[in-house]
């Protein structure tokens, strides 16, 4: 993270601001599909992701989009990505939202058993997606 730490980047998040990124690497050309995962900060996505989108070369890619939050809809990240991607040529196939984290020690938590749970049926969900069309 550049300097100005936390703040910095959550007025950038805020803001729909990108960031600097160290030593990165947008190269998705040779892939047809790519799921793009984001944690989602004050209802949006997060400033590398934001970078990602403005420099990666995402014409004609497949894109499906994860959203994780501190609760299970964030319909503003979606839209928002959504809107983004398309406007960079890519074709967004589905989305899907889960709860993330929650830094609040008084939250409850998911156990191991839940997330694990979550995470197989993400990858069916994003699996279906990506699936050619009859």
């Amino acid at each position: 993270m550049e300097n100005g730490g936390m703040f910095h980047a959550l007025l950038a998040a805020l803001l729909g601001l990108g960031t600097t990124l160290v030593d990165p690497d947008y190269t998705v050309e040779p892939f047809e599909a790519v799921v793009v995962m984001t944690p989602v900060w004050m209802g949006n996505p997060t400033p590398a992701v934001t970078t990602f989108i403005s420099n990666g070369v995402l014409k004609g890619k497949k894109m499906f989009i994860v959203a994780v939050g501190g609760t299970a809809a964030n319909p503003r990240a979606i839209a928002r990505l959504e809107k983004w991607l398309r406007a960079r040529g890519a074709s967004v196939v589905g989305h899907s939202e889960v709860l993330g984290y929650i830094p609040d020690p008084r939250a409850v938590r998911p156990s191991d058993e839940e997330l694990m749970t979550e995470g197989v049926l993400l990858a069916e969900t994003v699996r279906q997606a990506f699936e050619p069309q009859p």
